[in-house]
């Protein structure tokens, strides 16, 4: 098989994801690294990342080593075309082959990829029921000519104004086409992959208790504090919480008799028939409680990243 490389296109601003694409969770690690890890496998070497909006983040969270970058300075004012051209500049001159695809398609399947590599024509262009998708594999020869294509459609508009035969490649895998670009897309994405069996992103789910003699004090017991301070009733603080009076109760008068001290006052009689308020140890109870929780959830995604972004499986290639 001819020496491929891969360029892979990252430097857009996720704006409408509202978060950065390339760090989203998915499968065992992340976007980026799952992408890397796939193309890695099937010997598809050099890797070249065009970045450019988070660039660093983006390096700082990609754990292979032998990766390539290259920066695109006007990324907020270019298309991905132009990010394209910068990254076969690049790499033309490493390999005979180049695949080309954006960071934003996590779940195509290493099969399809395989299949696409196994392909030995001049132009490949995977689609999924008649419709172009990616990746798509260049000569590093016609890579060279991109940056003298004026016209328009950008990589799809070069390919099939030149005089190479393009060579389609209809698979059977969706993901082809499956992009992110919203939180809806990327929500939808995982779902889909999860039930073709392609499992589920990972995240540390954190539960944060308080302990005296007993345990006292938990994420219920925060909501019914909380609800307590809104409504200024027991009942209607219950409800809101969705447990029964009775236990609402019996979990204030826990709270209490672990710290030795009232956390809730009741009165009764004026207008409003009597009522349910915090006092000011429920209050410092509430709100420490509330910055801890922050706290401890900072602390752990932070050392989630540390030993889970590199993922669990350990790929080697073929």
């Amino acid at each position: 098989m001819k020496k491929t490389g891969a360029v892979i296109v990252a430097a857009g601003t996720s704006s409408r994801m509202r978060a950065f694409k390339p760090a989203l969770p998915f499968g065992d690690s992340t976007v980026a690294n799952h992408t890397i890890s796939k193309l890695k496998k099937l010997n598809i070497d050099p890797i070249t990342i065009v970045v450019g909006h988070k660039s660093k983040e983006l390096k700082d969270s990609i754990y292979t080593e032998d990766i390539r970058y290259v920066m695109n300075e006007n990324y907020n004012d270019t298309e991905m075309f132009d990010s394209v051209i910068l990254g076969v500049e690049d790499i033309a001159p490493m390999c005979e082959r180049i695949l080309i695809m954006p960071m934003d398609l996590p779940a195509i399947l290493e099969s399809t990829i395989e299949k696409v590599l196994s392909i030995d024509a001049g132009m490949v262009r995977t689609t999924f029921k008649g419709e172009p998708g990616h990746p798509i594999i260049i000569t590093s020869e016609f890579a060279k000519t991109l940056k003298e294509y004026k016209g328009d459609g950008g990589l799809r508009g070069a390919m099939e104004s030149s005089n190479i035969p393009i060579t389609s490649l209809d698979v059977d895998d969706a993901a082809v086409k499956f992009d992110i670009d919203t939180p809806e897309e990327y929500q939808r994405l995982i779902e889909w992959n999860y039930e073709r069996g392609k499992g589920y992103p990972i995240s540390p789910e954190v539960e944060v208790k308080l302990k005296a003699k007993e345990i006292f004090f938990d994420k219920q017991a925060f909501k019914l504090l909380r609800n307590i301070k809104e409504f200024n009733s027991l009942q209607k603080a219950c409800t809101a919480t969705d447990i029964s009076y009775s236990k609402g109760s019996r979990m204030i008068k826990d709270i209490e008799w672990e710290l030795g001290f009232p956390i809730v006052e009741k009165w009764t009689g004026g207008s409003s028939g009597g009522g349910t308020s915090i006092t000011e140890e429920g209050e410092e109870l509430l709100n420490t409680y509330e910055k801890f929780i922050d706290e401890v959830i900072s602390a752990t995604d932070k050392a989630y990243k540390k030993y889970f972004s590199k993922g669990i499986r350990k790929y080697e290639a073929k």
